[in-house]
């Protein structure tokens, strides 16, 4: 056969099915000679490169990149960057810069997917000096790299200079504030892409659905972009269907994402953990197992992250047989993870099984990080084991010695023993390493607007009739049978001292300010930085059956939804 005739052959050669026909031709170009020939050894590297064999088809670039134009260099690089070969895209990147072979726009759309292995800034840098900054591919390529190192204000500069704008463009922008958690700014962006004429798609919608998932984001924001996207044809989309199971179970609605989950038929695995991971931080432990399992009725494929959540869920409702169960059946597929032993130590730490959960951390392949120390000693400070709890603080300090909660943990586990030479010693410790701890504060959202409050808040202008509110609640829990847990009060000082600390905790200021803003009957909302403290659980239980209200408490732990006098954590938590 003659030169042309191969290389006619080779051009079919462009998928892996047919790397055996294309070994084949090789091998009959190697016997006929025509290997030396430049043609040939430009279309051997082409279809090798199309088959993915992209080692081979560096060896035949080697050979030729004297003749090779930029078009064969971005060629080369995208090919392994499309083959998990991000290292030798960027050195192949390197090197092309260093034969003075120009990158076109191209190029710098390619490489910038290598991010974290090539710097950001460094090929931005290049880019506004080649003038390819404006570029719409280029400048997309930069808004989704800015947006996975979170640094939206890059993006939102990114942004600014491209000069036409597409959707892809436009959803990139809402999806690196959506990363931030900033739903004002996804919001602005969305609002603009409208009066410019652009129509949102499935993946803007998608973002501007996830950035309302953050807390900072009003209710009503998450609702009327679930309303848009229903007029715009895109609610039974996949990815903004799980976007919005996820909004509504991290915003503490969780019937509303039980309600689109269920309205779904075709779900994808990261709708069925957002659902999964939905209950368990509601609490709702039985019906995260239900969901599980009905994953594995239908044979479908689980991943690290649906075993995270179903252990999660056991962890919260104290099912600890069953988090041993699904453990034992995770590892007989995959070696756990950090964040597996995590949701272990996490499980039996909240049950007081202690040993077991030193237990685990000792027979881990791997050095426990901050995170596994830090459930440890959360679980020593309410079990009051103080010999296990110091061992736990020291290995806590000593891989993150600015952690707040590693002494404030020990100093308040002090305080509930009546160690209070100790707990003075922590706190002497972190005043010495100049730590300071998080001061505690709730927030309610009432007619679309934020409210903070903290521990004895004076600052609200309603201020007098807030605690004239509060002061009412008091009598009327007491008169259902509710009593003071001093003990979570951690300072000595005097009993009548504690009751008035505790009845002035931001949560209950935020929920008597609630009842005093809201109609009568209106789920309230309430949010808070730090743990709620059992006295507070006891106390919002009452509430809510003496004032026929419910009222969801999101704290750093999960979601509390009090109703009837109960709450659903049945107080395990």
């Amino acid at each position: 056969m003659t030169e042309s005739v191969y290389i006619a052959m080779l051009r079919r050669c462009t998928s892996l099915t047919e790397l055996a026909s294309l070994r084949q031709l090789h091998c009959n170009i190697l016997k006929t000679g025509l290997d030396s020939d430049l043609r040939s050894r430009i279309s051997l590297m082409v279809s090798y490169r199309k088959c993915s064999e992209m080692d081979s088809a560096l060896n035949f670039f080697n050979e030729v990149r004297h003749v090779q134009d930029v078009i064969s260099w971005t060629a080369m690089i995208s090919g392994y960057l499309q083959n998990g070969g991000r290292e030798k895209a960027v050195n192949l990147f390197c090197l092309m810069n260093r034969e003075g072979i120009r990158p076109n726009h191209f190029t710098y759309s390619a490489i910038l997917t290598a991010h974290p292995i090539v710097s950001v800034f460094q090929v931005h840098a290049q880019v506004i000096r080649l003038n390819y900054e404006k570029a719409p591919a280029v400048g997309t390529a930069l808004l989704d790299a800015y947006t996975k190192l979170r640094a939206a204000y890059e993006a939102k500069k990114v942004f600014e200079v491209i000069e036409v704008k597409d959707i892809v463009a436009w959803s990139a922008m809402v999806a690196a504030f959506a990363q931030v958690g900033d739903a004002d700014g996804a919001a602005k962006v969305f609002v603009q892409m409208g009066k410019e004429g652009v129509r949102p798609n499935e993946f803007t919608f998608s973002s501007a659905i996830n950035a309302c998932a953050s807390p900072s984001a009003t209710n009503v924001l998450g609702k009327q972009f679930h309303s848009s996207s229903i007029k715009h044809g895109y609610s039974d989309s996949s990815c903004v269907s799980t976007s919005l199971v996820t909004m509504y179970a991290k915003r503490g609605n969780i019937e509303s994402a039980s309600e689109v989950f269920i309205s779904r038929t075709d779900r994808d695995l990261v709708s069925w953990n957002s659902m999964i991971s939905g209950y368990a931080r509601h609490g709702y432990g039985e019906k995260a197992i239900e969901v599980f399992h009905e994953m594995l009725d239908k044979g479908l494929q689980m991943d690290n992250i649906t075993f995270i959540g179903v252990i999660t869920a056991c962890a919260h409702a104290g099912l600890v047989e069953k988090g041993e169960r699904y453990f034992e059946m995770m590892v007989e597929k995959a070696s756990p993870t950090m964040e597996h032993y995590s949701c272990m130590v996490n499980l039996y730490s909240r049950a007081g099984m202690l040993d077991k959960a030193l237990n685990v951390i000792n027979g881990m392949p791997f050095a426990a990080d901050a995170t596994i120390w830090r459930i440890l000693l959360a679980g020593c400070r309410n079990q009051l084991n103080l010999e296990m709890g110091k061992f736990a603080a020291k290995k806590l300090i000593s891989l993150d010695p600015g952690d707040s909660a590693a002494y404030v943990l020990q100093s308040n586990m002090y305080a509930a023993a009546g160690k209070w030479e100790e707990k003075d010693g922590v706190r002497k410790m972190m005043d010495e390493k100049k730590v300071k701890k998080e001061a505690g504060y709730s927030w309610v959202e009432v007619n679309h607007r934020r409210y903070r409050f903290m521990a004895g808040d004076h600052s609200h202008p309603l201020s007098n009739s807030i605690y004239l509110k509060l002061e009412e609640i008091c009598d009327r829990v007491k008169e259902a049978g509710y009593v003071a847990d001093t003990s979570f009060v951690l300072h000595d000082v005097e009993l009548q001292t504690k009751e008035v600390m505790l009845s002035q905790h931001s949560e209950r200021l935020a929920i008597a300010f609630a009842l005093l803003a809201t109609p009568a009957g209106m789920c309230i909302q309430i949010a808070k930085n730090l743990r709620v403290c059992g006295d507070c659980h006891a106390f919002i239980k009452l509430i809510s059956d003496i004032e026929n209200r419910e009222i969801v408490v999101r704290d750093t732990v999960r979601f509390h939804h009090f109703k009837d006098g109960v709450c659903s954590c049945g107080d395990y938590w």
